[in-house]
């Protein structure tokens, strides 16, 4: 009744809301931790009184009279009021919503989504908000996020229910990052939460066995990541500002990346996460803090873990080894590509250089070396009407990723990083850098038993 009356003087509304409707909503909803000294007064519920917010029929009618009044004042009318209505959003969910500790289990998830979808759809209203309301926006978008991923009564492979928390966030996130009218609204200190979001909606695709919507969300990123170019495109003294707020994108990629159940989920992030750190905010940020700690948190052990995790694969399994060579292939491209990249940055900071160039010779040591070729013979037994073995992937795999490190040491060896430690006298007066990760260089692909035999064709070319 409230509601509807609120409604029916729009022209007084600011004076409703602000005497009347906004201490009303926060007094039904809003989350009061308990007073009471050791917690001992409880209730019948067993919840301290102070605890337990007294849910009746029309608990449900007063969130849906916030989302309506969200819905209309977010159309543009007042600014100012539209603000004050829309932060208070925040009392729908935790951790100042009471609707989650409720004794009764009033499960309004699917209903807030609907309120959410309403309410983003006012782009025009929307553009024209203050941190405030899109604070309130966002968190709401990142709690049905959250709460969603549940599969469809048909139980279909890959299908969620079409009411679903998390697939309106995404209509809402989606239709607000691509808005025009929206491009200059969110500001970057906003970032992170839409992150969090996004993170919570490929985890939802992950729970509901939804690879399109985990896709989806990594599509999302890639959007976060392209709104950065007016960051990367100003002066230097914006790097750690780009460095902050393009790290988080980072390793939200590279979560799914490696965790993913779905092999076209982990393709895909893999091939997102190569392509964003070829991008030109890689020269825009610090080199030892940002590059090399990117390199050494994020590519190197990602791709180490799921080449070591792809060549584990028992032999009873039945996997398809077509779709595990990608894989392969993209691990191997996200270890040289962005290395090789960014070389002439990297060899600026010796010691983290020597610390990223150790780690991947590590990597391709356990790639390339005998282990990984073990039971060749259980391999020639079990050939594949498509002709796809064993043998053949680890083949393929060793052929490829030794050629990334020959490419990778010509490189090193042009640049005068990489010299042959037992050439003539004028290439052991080089600097005693190079010959300290020539030795090492050269001592690793000694011991990688595909690697060995090209070993003195390599050297000889190090020195020309």
């Amino acid at each position: 009744l409230l509601c509807e009356i609120a409604l029916k003087n729009r022209d007084r509304f600011a004076l409703v809301w602000n005497n009347i409707l906004r201490a009303h909503y926060n007094s039904r909803l809003t989350y009061r931790p308990s007073s009471h000294v050791g917690g001992d007064a409880a209730t019948e519920g067993g919840l301290p009184p102070s605890e337990t917010i007294k849910l009746t029929p029309g608990t449900e009618k007063c969130v849906t009279g916030i989302l309506r009044l969200c819905a209309w004042t977010s159309n543009g009318r007042d600014t100012a009021i539209a603000n004050q209505v829309l932060s208070t959003l925040k009392i729908l969910h935790p951790p100042f919503g009471a609707l989650i500790w409720s004794p009764l289990e009033l499960n309004l998830d699917k209903h807030l989504a609907e309120g959410l979808w309403h309410i983003s759809r006012n782009v025009d209203g929307l553009s024209q908000i203050d941190g405030e309301g899109w604070s309130g926006i966002l968190g709401l978008v990142e709690w049905c996020a959250t709460r969603g991923g549940l599969r469809s009564k048909n139980d279909q492979l890959g299908s969620l229910a079409e009411d679903d928390p998390s697939l309106q966030a995404f209509r809402s996130l989606h239709l607000i990052l691509h808005a025009v009218e929206l491009k200059d609204s969110l500001q970057v200190y906003r970032w992170p939460q839409i992150v969090r979001s996004v993170r919570c909606l490929v985890e939802a695709g992950e729970r509901g066995h939804c690879p399109k919507l985990s896709i989806a969300g990594l599509d999302l990123l890639q959007v976060l990541h392209t709104r950065m170019e007016s960051l990367a495109a100003k002066e230097d003294g914006e790097s750690q500002h780009l460095l902050n707020c393009w790290v988080p994108i980072l390793e939200a990629i590279g979560e799914p990346a490696e965790k993913s159940r779905n092999g076209s989920v982990r393709q895909q992030a893999i091939s997102l996460l190569t392509d964003i750190l070829l991008d030109r905010h890689g020269s825009r940020i610090p080199v030892d803090s940002g590059l090399c700690e990117i390199m050494n948190t994020i590519c190197i052990p990602l791709a180490g873990k799921r080449i070591t995790d792809l060549l584990r694969i028992p032999y009873d399994v039945q996997n398809d080894l077509e779709e595990t060579l990608i894989e392969l292939e993209l691990c191997i491209s996200l270890l040289f590509k962005p290395f090789l990249h960014h070389l002439k940055a990297l060899i600026s900071v010796k010691h983290e250089f020597v610390g990223i160039w150790i780690s991947m010779l590590g990597i391709m040591t356990q790639l390339l070396g005998e282990e990984s070729s073990l039971q060749n013979e259980e391999d020639d037994v079990g050939v594949r009407e498509d002709g796809v073995t064993r043998a053949k992937l680890f083949q393929t795999t060793k052929e490829l990723g030794s050629e990334h490190l020959r490419n990778a040491i010509m490189v090193l060896a042009a640049m005068g990083v990489l010299i042959d430690d037992e050439g003539d006298d004028s290439t052991k007066k080089r600097s005693d850098d190079a010959q300290e990760i020539s030795a090492v260089t050269w001592a690793a692909i000694g011991s990688i038993g595909y690697c060995k035999p090209y070993l003195e064709e390599w050297k000889s070319s190090a020195c020309q």
